[in-house]
């Protein structure tokens, strides 16, 4: 493959990526308050809401992630006591779609950054 072609593929997951990183933020900023509130019996949620709502839209950014951590391994925030036993159910499956695909599509993009850095580099 040509040096060209090579620019170019790295060049269109660079794009994306930062789209994809756009659209963490915006919908950071939108909907992680929201969110909580469906989640709030949970330990881990009203701890982080306490020591990163100072920061502004990073620590919403980083509020949001760890939610997504929370529907990505519920069982492991289930036996370390996180959140309570079926807490996860009072989401709705729009809100856990709109909450999960940024995330996904960031490290799925993030993984093709370092495969692509593997191969070329």
């Amino acid at each position: 493959m040509s040096d060209i072609a090579l620019a170019g593929i790295g060049i269109v997951i660079i794009f994306f990526a930062m789209v994809a990183s756009c659209w963490i933020y915006v919908f950071s900023y939108l909907f992680t308050e929201l969110i909580e509130s469906y989640l709030g019996r949970s330990k881990f949620v009203s701890s982080n809401r306490k020591a990163l709502s100072g920061l502004g839209l990073f620590g919403k950014t980083v509020r949001n992630g760890s939610i997504a951590l929370m529907f990505l391994f519920p069982k492991l925030c289930e036996r370390r006591g996180l959140i309570e036993k079926d807490e996860l159910l009072n989401l709705s499956v729009h809100l856990k779609r709109k909450l999960l695909a940024p995330w996904i599509t960031g490290g799925v993009l993030c993984f093709a950054m370092f495969v692509f850095w593997l191969l070329v580099v």
